[in-house]
């Protein structure tokens, strides 16, 4: 009893030595990416470790905390302040697995004593802190604080199996008495803040256990899954999808983590370089790594009668040479011979070099089998060295660089000219969206128009403009689009409708109208004249509907001819036919060319509703007009 009472007190001054020097917050300062070379990292306290002690062959050993596995938890054991002056001999904690459990869990640690009076275990509450984030366990009670963070992300997925991270203590009060890291059940020892990760899920668990002033336990841990993924290896290959004329076809392609070669499902055998035949019609080659997989396209026509096959094209380039390929095809035993400006022109594999002189250039292909020959000729012109000023280039657009639009299409209109200020029109225009090619939707005096289908997210636009001199010009932008649901508003319009030909003036109107997804512009007008009490009477179908009446009983009873419009009439040689219908206004009424026309932004477009999408923000009126829209503010360019 003497040696443990000895024992006692050498205990509870260093106890009280540890407690009261330095801060009580402990770090662990490693880095996610950190080298892999590194020396080992260690844990850094800003106060010593205070071991847990117990007795064994009445000496004082170190003794290393056993616990089980839980999910992510906080709790706190303490024994009396001064009721039992007791040692610790073991620490018996509750058995669990990495199962799922309520998000934080308080639990209670049995003390066992080695005199004869053992008090009930207690569970000691910290004080509340209204700055402490505290928890809910799934029985809706509150657990007590949060005491530690780390820089692990539960579920994260990693290519890396050496994985670094950080604990930082949230609790400066508390003293560290200790932290310990479990990897798949496995405490780690030494290295606690790098894991060396194996493929698929792991299971961590980070645990932390502190000591109060007045001496009393808190433990707390948190539970983590790591998925590491291999990263796939890359495949090198020169395959592309393509089309050819032979069937002997050779291609080459290696990883360095083994690849496998099939031709339409059957392995290939080779090593770097593979030769296969093909079969008549398109044929699938397949790379495959792992889980990283290439597929091409080759498809192989067979050609019996003599013939070229080039990528010549009658073009204008600024370079001094121009390559191409060419292959005379067919026959027994076909050859090609290349002239250019009347040089002869050897080639390689089918690769041919041509060096041009400025202004145009003639290529001449000729092949023959025996008897049988073919010639095809191209020519292609060599422009002036490139200078910035004699560019085509565009003087209006509709758009600008990392423009926001919401909803699925968007209309683009463009003005291009070459370099004397001379119009280019859509023959010279190529533009593309998101890597497909859109034809005009119109084109007037005005400008060109395009209505594009985006994507949601980042939208690439290039415009290449060619003059008619060949010089050419690309210019990109960026559209980004919202994501707007079937029928959800993707703008507001002002939109009216008028008769004022006809003396009723101005039938309906409103300044802020909702434009929604999926429709068309016919499907918009539709829609504002049937909630202003309109009927609304088309003709065609699809995207080559118009409208041609719009109804109501009564509503058009008092339409006459203003004089402003029987002097239109009369001086233009139009003559009036009837006197129009009470309960209706449309095509055909007062004379044979009136009818119902729009403008949009106070332009007559030379495309239909149905063919056009409204953009936010755009100025739309439906017109009545006896002279196919002649006769009215509007119904000409301005």
């Amino acid at each position: 009893m003497a040696d443990k009472g000895r024992l006692q007190t050498v205990l509870a001054a260093a106890a009280a030595a540890v407690i009261c020097g330095g801060a009580a917050l402990f770090g662990v300062g490693f880095y996610r990416h950190a080298p892999r070379e590194i020396p080992s990292a260690e844990i850094v306290h800003r106060q010593a470790q205070l071991p847990e002690v117990t007795m064994q062959g009445g000496k004082a050993e170190d003794k290393k905390e056993e616990y089980s596995s839980s999910s992510d938890s906080s709790r706190e054991d303490s024994r009396p302040d001064d009721s039992v002056q007791a040692d610790v001999q073991t620490v018996s904690e509750t058995s669990s697995s990495y199962a799922e459990k309520p998000d934080r869990e308080v639990r209670t640690v049995t003390w066992e004593y080695e005199d004869e009076q053992t008090p009930s275990p207690e569970i000691v509450t910290a004080p509340a802190d209204a700055d402490t984030p505290v928890k809910t366990v799934e029985d809706g009670t509150k657990a007590d604080r949060e005491y530690f963070t780390t820089s692990i992300r539960d579920g994260e997925k990693v290519e890396d199996s050496t994985y670094f991270f950080t604990v930082t203590h949230l609790v400066p009060e508390l003293e560290v008495v200790r932290c310990d890291v479990e990897l798949d059940g496995a405490v780690l020892t030494g290295d606690a803040g790098r894991l060396e990760l194996k493929e698929g899920e792991n299971m961590v668990r980070v645990s932390c256990t502190y000591k109060d002033s007045k001496g009393r336990v808190y433990r707390a841990f948190r539970d983590y899954t790591l998925i590491l993924e291999s990263p796939q290896a890359a495949i090198f290959t020169d395959l592309t999808d393509c089309t050819v004329y032979s069937d002997a076809f050779t291609f080459y392609a290696e990883c360095d983590e083994g690849l496998e070669v099939r031709l339409n499902g059957v392995v290939v055998e080779g090593g770097r370089d593979y030769k296969v035949t093909l079969g008549e019609g398109e044929n699938m080659i397949r790379l495959s790594s792992g889980k990283n997989e290439l597929n091409f396209s080759v498809t192989y026509i067979p050609i019996k009668a003599l013939d070229i096959v080039t990528d010549l094209t009658d073009c204008a380039v600024y370079g001094e040479t121009l390559g191409f390929g060419a292959q005379a095809v067919g026959g027994k035993a076909p050859k090609l011979m290349v002239q250019v400006n009347g040089v002869a022109v050897k080639g390689s594999g089918g690769a041919y070099t041509a060096v041009l002189n400025e202004g145009e250039n003639l290529i001449r292909l000729l092949a023959k089998d025996g008897t049988d020959s073919i010639e095809r000729s191209f020519r292609v012109t060599r422009l002036p060295e490139y200078d910035e000023a004699l560019q085509p280039y565009i003087e209006s657009i509709s758009l600008t660089d990392n423009m926001t639009v919401k909803g699925s299409t968007y209309t683009l209109t463009l003005t291009a000219a070459d370099h004397n200020g001379e119009r280019i029109y859509s023959g010279g225009i190529e533009l593309s969206c998101g890597g497909e090619i859109f034809s005009r939707s119109w084109e007037d005096v005005m400008c060109t128009g395009y209505l594009l289908h985006l994507h949601q997210g980042e939208n690439s636009i290039c415009i290449k403009l060619t003059d008619h001199e060949g010089r050419q010009s690309e210019f990109w932008y960026t559209l980004f689009s919202e994501g707007a649901q079937q029928g959800e508003e993707t703008g507001r319009i002002a939109i009216s409708c008028r008769a004022d030909v006809v003396g009723l003036g101005l039938l309906c109107e409103d300044a802020d109208y909702p434009v929604l997804e999926g429709e068309s512009g016919f499907d918009t007008v539709e829609r504002f004249l049937n909630e202003h009490g309109y009927e609304v009477q088309y003709k065609g179908g699809g995207s080559s509907r118009y409208l041609c009446r719009i109804s109501a009983q009564g509503g058009f009873a008092s339409a006459y001819l203003t004089d402003e419009a029987s002097a239109y009439l009369e001086n233009s040689g139009i003559a009036v036919r009837n006197d129009g219908d009470p309960d209706s206004l449309g095509e055909f009424d007062y004379t044979s060319g009136s009818g119902w026309i729009y403008s949009r932004n106070g332009k007559k477009p030379s495309y239909a509703m149905s063919s056009a999408v409204f953009d936010d923000g755009d100025i739309v009126e439906l017109m009545f007009s006896l002279d196919l829209g002649n006769d009215i503010r509007g119904g000409a360019d301005e």
